[in-house]
């Protein structure tokens, strides 16, 4: 059967195709190698499977990623580049002055990077093995922030832009007693014991807390689990921010969400400067999703209820509320989302091409997103290469002097109107 449209129909058809097509349209990236395998790097993480920054590289707003890398000369250190240029932070091959001539640092743990390019990093050195965290811009400008004394621990640096370090501090005595400290004086404790004396319990203490994330207002966001009551049982697992207050100070915290309510456990947060706070969190209905809060409210970013099965790491929010994470895939696989939506909200997946072979494994982490909507992460390609790489958004910029969509109909309404009406035409006066 031979059909036929008429051109108004056919011009309508189109209109709402065209219309149609916009909805689901997923967002594009151009991508930035930023390191691999295929230079001087042999690999991008370390052999302690517990610490979720390595194959998880730092991005600033500036678009210069941080990360750990292994070289192919051996040792390791910790670099930043733009994609056009690599700078040496630290490494593990240098004296820096030492003077028994050996290189200084025996490894490097968890690092974060500001808007300056300083990079917050923590180390060992070699003879001592003493922890400490350092913070600088190269191999000539860095810093002493803290080191351990006996029988402590420091890691986990968060930098942010007033140069102000926030990290984990461990004692280890007759009792284990963890503390986050900021760099400035801040100080957030769990119940303190001693050999003769423990803090007795009490509601609002910490029982225990984890990795900090320092914004640019010196609030601190963190997990942990805090009593409820004098019961030692009774400990509510949550999330939670606090001030930079002084030692000796009480610091003001906030509830941002806990077991008490829905939840049923957290990983650990990513704050921004509005002190808006994304994390993962497991729900008493046995689903799993990515949420933002503030204290006041929670948001639901995505959830296990529709394409997802699984989120792993820390997401990662910029201050535009906008939110990245890592995401398990009901059809396999997984990928690097910032949305509900798996299409429309996708960044890159397991499966996708990048720079000639297809990504297998992916890494994100919560330095992964900034304020431009770049996002770096770690893969993993079925040739064998592995690196550190950066999506850059792609901004198309909208047509000019167009007419809204209800005006384009109208107009192509009249156009249909016009087209089907039969034209009437003044009778010819005789001359």
């Amino acid at each position: 059967m031979e059909l036929h449209l008429s051109f108004p129909s056919a011009l309508m058809g189109l209109c709402l195709g065209l219309l149609a097509t916009g909805e689901a349209q997923a967002a594009s990236f151009n991508f930035t190698k930023i390191a691999d395998t295929n230079s001087s790097f042999s690999s991008f993480s370390n052999s302690n499977p517990n610490d979720n920054f390595f194959g998880s590289p730092a991005l600033n707003n500036t678009g210069t990623v941080a990360f750990y890398a292994a070289l192919d000369v051996g040792g390791e250190g910790i670099f930043t580049s733009n994609g056009t240029t690599t700078t040496t932070v630290v490494d593990t091959n240098t004296t820096y002055g030492n003077p028994s001539g050996e290189p200084l640092f025996n490894s490097f743990s968890s690092l974060s990077i500001n808007d300056a390019k300083t990079v917050a990093f923590s180390t060992g050195l070699r003879r001592f093995n003493t922890p400490i965290i350092f913070k600088g811009e190269d191999e000539t400008n860095f810093e002493l922030v803290v080191v351990a004394g006996f029988r402590e621990a420091v890691f986990f640096p968060s930098i942010n832009n007033a140069g102000n370090v926030a990290f984990l501090e461990e004692f280890t005595g007759v009792f284990v007693q963890t503390s986050i400290r900021i760099s400035n004086g801040g100080s957030i404790s769990t119940r303190s014991c001693g050999s003769v004396f423990c803090q007795p319990i009490a509601p609002g203490v910490f029982e225990s807390i984890s990795i900090p994330m320092l914004n640019d207002a010196g609030t601190v966001a963190f997990r942990g689990g805090v009593y409820q009551s004098d019961n030692e049982s009774d400990i509510a697992g949550g999330i939670f921010t606090g001030n930079d207050n002084p030692f000796g100070s009480e610091p003001i915290i906030t509830t941002i969400a806990d077991t008490s309510g829905i939840f049923s456990g957290f990983s650990d947060p990513s704050i921004n400067n509005s002190g808006n706070v994304a994390f993962i969190a497991g729900l008493d209905t046995g689903s799993i999703g990515v949420f933002t809060g503030n204290g006041t409210t929670t948001t639901t970013i995505a959830d296990s209820s529709g394409a997802f099965n699984n989120f792993f790491s820390t997401p990662s929010i910029n201050d535009f509320g906008t939110v990245a994470f890592l995401a398990g895939l009901d059809a396999g696989g997984s990928g690097i989302f910032t949305g509900n939506n798996p299409i429309k909200d996708k960044v890159i997946v397991t499966g996708d091409t990048l720079f000639g072979s297809t990504v297998q494994e992916l890494s994100f982490y919560r330095e992964g997103l900034n304020n431009s909507g770049q996002v770096a992460f770690f893969a993993s390609l079925a040739n064998g290469t592995s690196g550190i790489f950066r999506a850059d958004p792609i901004v198309v910029e909208p047509p000019k002097d167009v007419p809204e969509p209800a005006g384009l109909l109208g107009l192509w309404a009249v156009g249909v109107w016009s087209a089907t009406s039969p034209l009437k035409r003044k009778p010819k006066q005789p001359s």
